[in-house]
Formats: structure tokens, C-alpha cells, sequence
């Protein structure tokens, strides 16, 4: 009876402490955050105009702007340019919307496809605000690579921004950098994901 009471403080302490660990690594948002209901309405709204038809995207953010999505950074890298003076190469002018209605940031919209269309997206499926912070996840519906043209998936992406007096100063999403598509002709051409 003893050894299982030990064996139950030790197992507490362990979980204790990985939890003790866990909470010491979230670095966002700040602590001490005093932000009122105003305050997060009026962030959320900041961040949902970024995807806005016609948004003037280059007056939403902040000449300190720090972004976190590793194609952008490659790019700016690439570019010789700051976060920011990437940002304005990029979404200098009016959004110009994607196909479904969501993607397609500041990209020429892409040339109708033949075939089966997707249902249209919601780009502001679900908005939540912490702090300075605000998170809008995305819906948006893509060809099932392993079946029949027109066979759909919803599939949800995400962008979370800092928002500090009423401009955009930091951004994260869940981007990736892809592999070059093979050429055609060259071996996996035109295989789809396994």
C-alpha cells in the first residue's frame, strides 16, 4: 500500500511539473493583458478587413510589421526586403479575390478550371480575439486528390495577427513551403497526393 502511495506522488509531481513546463513556454498572448470588449471587437475588425473585397491592405499594417509565414520570409529573403516592404510588394494595391472567395491574397484571381467547381469557402468562419491578438480561421473546400473530379473536402486554414492601435504589426498562419511541381513528362508528373 505504501509503494502505490509513493508511486502516486511521483506520478503527480511528473505531471505536475510537465504542466509547470507546458504553461512557462506560451509566450502570447502578453500577460497582464487589460483589453476590453472594445478594445477586441475593434481588433477583430482590423484583422477581418484584411480579407475584405478591395481591402487596402497596405493601410491595415504597421511599418513594424513582423511576419511568421516562411514563404513570405523566403521571399522577402529573396527580395532583399524588410518584412513590411515585402508585404507592400505584395499587397500594395486592392485585393484582388481568389477562387471560393477566401484565398488568393493579393494574387491575380486563377482562370476558371474546367471541370467541377468547388463550393464557395467562408473566409471568416470562425473570428476570436485575445488580447492583441486575433486568430480567423478559414473554410474552404479542395479537390479530393484521390478521387473523382468534383469529389470535395472542406479543409480550414488559419491567419492570427497582432493588432496594435488599430494596425496589423505581426502574422502567423500555417503555411508551408511546397516543392516545385514536377515538370511534365518527368517521373510522379501528374500523380496526385498518396
Amino acid at each position: 500500500m505504501r509503494a502505490f502511495n509513493v508511486m502516486a506522488i511521483v506520478a503527480a509531481g511528473i505531471v505536475l511539473s510537465a504542466g509547470q513546463a507546458f504553461a512557462q513556454t506560451v509566450v502570447a498572448p502578453t500577460a497582464g493583458c487589460t483589453a476590453t470588449p472594445a478594445q477586441l471587437e475593434a481588433n477583430k475588425k482590423v484583422a477581418m478587413a484584411f480579407f475584405a473585397p478591395n481591402a487596402d491592405r497596405l493601410a491595415l499594417a504597421d511599418p513594424t510589421y513582423k511576419q511568421h509565414n516562411p514563404a513570405f520570409l523566403k521571399g522577402g529573403k529573396e527580395a532583399g526586403l524588410s518584412d513590411y516592404e515585402y508585404f507592400k510588394s505584395r499587397f500594395g494595391g486592392p485585393r484582388q479575390r481568389g477562387p471560393g472567395g477566401g484565398a488568393g491574397r493579393g494574387q491575380a484571381p486563377a482562370p476558371a478550371a474546367a471541370g467541377p467547381q468547388p463550393p464557395a469557402g467562408n473566409p471568416l468562419e470562425i473570428v476570436m480575439a485575445e488580447c492583441d491578438l486575433v486568430t480567423v480561421i478559414h473554410r474552404n473546400n479542395r479537390q479530393d486528390p484521390t478521387a473523382a473530379a468534383g469529389t470535395f473536402y472542406e479543409v480550414f486554414t488559419f491567419d492570427t495577427f497582432r493588432v496594435r492601435n488599430g494596425k496589423l504589426v505581426e502574422h502567423w498562419d500555417g503555411a508551408v513551403i511546397n516543392p516545385p511541381a514536377p515538370a511534365a513528362g518527368a517521373p510522379g508528373a501528374g500523380r496526385g497526393a498518396q
